[in-house]
């Protein structure tokens, strides 16, 4: 009683002013991305090939057209030369070089087209012996988090490039970079001394920690709840969905020592549920004013979210 009270203060509180959630990356120009393809780790023929288009486009007065221009030149060099990529350092650099691209601004038709045929590609390199390797995971995750670097929703949009990509240790540094968006909402100010794959008791870990007070302190912006959520709902499809109804030998095959971690139950999977509707209850009286960002809000949640845990539901009865 005395939580729900706690709670229901914290709801009475909320201010109401003007608010906007970016639901949209902000992306990197095309001199962000000139910085990544200069950062040390690409094979020496491969930097000596794009150091030529790299630098125009660290020229500022280049034009859109001209910039598109090196950028697909330095797109079809890393095609050519993907053999190259070999050791651990070449391909975090490589998976650096390729998410900075699907966040690069301005780009032609053409030029996102180059860019998904070597998305399609680094996701086929075959990386057996690093497949779960946590020094692989954290290395990789590192690059992306700190090198690019990736912040709020650009965060989201390269965990989906990654989660998408039919790649393990992509899926796995996806998975690790989920719980680097949240160490970074709660903790902002704390260094990532690890980058790894955590398990669903970590989860509902962090979510014990984010109670009303914490979210009194986020009442000026939903953006940080915004930010969340999206990195839970990622959570949920990509380790609670995607594993439902799979039997303990088949997560062994498929994620050998991971399986442990990626294995939720029912008691799990209904603590999340009940954090996520209480939050609904304290954010209601956004609600009476119907603005937008506590649509989208209440959309993520009761559209995006609540409905696929009674598709967990449905698995649990059947199994």
């Amino acid at each position: 009683m005395a939580e729900l009270e706690q709670w229901q203060e914290f709801a009475s509180q909320i201010a109401k002013p003007d608010r906007s959630i970016r639901c949209n990356p902000d992306g990197i120009g095309f001199g962000q991305f000139a910085i990544v393809c200069s950062l040390p780790g690409a094979p020496e023929n491969v930097q000596k090939l794009i150091d030529s288009p790299v630098a125009k486009l660290h020229k500022q007065t280049s034009t859109e057209h001209d910039s598109n221009t090196s950028t697909e030149d330095i797109v079809k060099i890393l095609i050519e030369q993907l053999p190259c990529f070999g050791t651990l350092e070449q391909y975090a650099w490589l998976v650096r070089a390729t998410v900075a691209l699907h966040l690069l601004k301005g780009v032609s038709t053409k030029v996102s087209s180059l860019v998904r045929k070597l998305s399609g590609a680094v996701a086929g390199l075959d990386l057996a012996c690093f497949r779960h390797s946590t020094f692989m995971i954290h290395t990789v995750a590192k690059s992306l988090k700190e090198d690019i670097p990736l912040e709020g929703v650009n965060l989201l949009h390269a965990i989906k490039k990654l989660a998408l990509a039919n790649s393990p240790q992509l899926y796995y540094t996806a998975l690790a970079l989920i719980f680097a968006g949240f160490d970074a909402i709660t903790h902002p100010n704390k260094p990532i001394a690890t980058y790894r794959v955590c398990g669903v008791n970590e989860a509902l870990q962090l979510l014990d920690t984010l109670d009303a007070p914490w979210l009194q302190r986020q009442c000026a912006s939903l953006q940080a709840i915004y930010q969340l959520l999206k990195l839970l709902s990622l959570y949920q499809n990509m380790v609670i969905m995607r594993h439902a109804g799979k039997r303990p030998q088949e997560l062994q095959e498929e994620h050998a020592s991971f399986a442990a971690l990626l294995c939720a139950t029912d008691a799990q999977v209904k603590s999340i549920r009940q954090w996520l509707e209480q939050l609904s209850v304290v954010l209601q009286p956004y609600g009476i004013r119907q603005d937008e960002d506590h649509l989208i809000i209440a959309d993520l949640i009761h559209v995006d979210m609540l409905p696929l845990f009674d598709d967990w539901d449905q698995h649990e009865e059947m199994m």
